[in-house]
């Protein structure tokens, strides 16, 4: 019962916070205005004679105000029995179990109506915010979407990650291309890029000019590709391998190979890891010392599939 005490203490500290405060706004006559008119009136009695003044003593009566009436509930809690209050003595007991039930049931129903009282609460779902745009009576539009904030309306929107409006994450971006054709080299140390004829899937990556690798969106992307280099005849010959971004070389992105013999296929495979903005394009670069170097494509052959000359696959990460 300790506890109970103290928790009533507590919310009657509250009561009285309440009350001062809406005595500062509206004063004793808005109370008194109501109390007034309750009361019954009196008949004004004309004393047959002057008696002497005598003392008399001043008892201070405290009287609840309209919320508390209005409420049932008492300004400070007490240790005597209220007639209309089933909660009071604080340390009454109890001969059964239904009436500890009763008792317990009324206490919880007073600290619900007093907490009313204090305010709070307030929208409990993002969707039906006033800053939020959208149907919210249509929550099946929003599935795989995300929530990006436009300072211009000051407001918050769902829209889709793969649309490319939502700056700074480009998760569901990527690309699957390869060559169908034989390239060969068009001159000894002379560069020239990688074509590629075939897109296989793609989303906001794409090939144009037949060697322009195109990201649509800014972020980061891992480019990655294999070549079947082969030799036609002769010895030993070196291939080179670099990135192009926007037609200027990448630095310190070329590698160096070594082919031995003729029909001696060798397949370069590695990736680059780019940052990019939107439109940005890519090219895959080669050279060779010897001008019987090509990057090599088959048909299918029985129970092999057809090999492309390159086969390129472009991701955000």
């Amino acid at each position: 019962m300790e506890e109970l005490s103290e928790l009533f203490k507590i919310v009657a500290e509250e009561n009285k916070k309440k009350k001062l405060e809406m005595e500062s706004l509206v004063g004793d006559s808005f109370e008194k205005l109501f109390i007034e008119q309750l009361q019954p009136k009196k008949k004004k009695n004309i004393p047959e004679k002057i008696q002497e003044p005598q003392i008399v003593e001043v008892v201070e009566v405290k009287k609840d105000t309209l919320i508390e009436k209005s409420l049932g509930l008492l300004s400070e809690p007490s240790d005597t029995k209220h007639k209309n209050d089933p909660i009071t003595p604080l340390d009454q007991k109890f001969a059964t179990f239904d009436d500890l039930q009763k008792h317990y049931s009324t206490f919880l129903s007073r600290i619900q109506q007093q907490l009313s009282t204090l305010g709070g609460g307030g929208e409990t779902q993002i969707r039906y915010l006033d800053d939020v745009v959208g149907v919210a009576t249509n929550s099946s539009n929003y599935n795989s979407k995300f929530l990006q904030w436009d300072s211009s309306s000051n407001k918050a929107e769902f829209v889709n990650i793969n649309s490319g409006n939502i700056v700074g994450i480009v998760t569901g971006y990527y690309g699957s291309f390869y060559d169908t054709t034989t390239q060969n080299v068009v001159g000894v140390n002379t560069y020239q890029p990688v074509t590629i004829n075939t897109t296989d899937i793609s989303n906001q990556v794409s090939i144009a000019n037949s060697s322009h690798i195109v990201v649509a969106n800014s972020g980061i992307y891992n480019i990655q590709f294999s070549l079947q280099i082969d030799k036609s005849q002769g010895s030993l010959a070196h291939v080179y391998i670099w990135l192009k971004k926007n037609g200027v070389d990448v630095p310190n992105s070329a590698t160096e190979l070594a082919v031995q013999g003729t029909s001696s296929e060798i397949v370069a495979a590695w990736n680059f890891v780019v940052s990019a903005s939107a439109n940005d394009y890519y090219e895959l670069m080669w050279s060779s010392t010897d001008d019987h170097i090509q990057i090599k494509a088959r048909t299918a052959s029985g129970v092999v599939p057809a090999i492309p000359s390159i086969i390129l696959t472009v991701v955000s990460v």
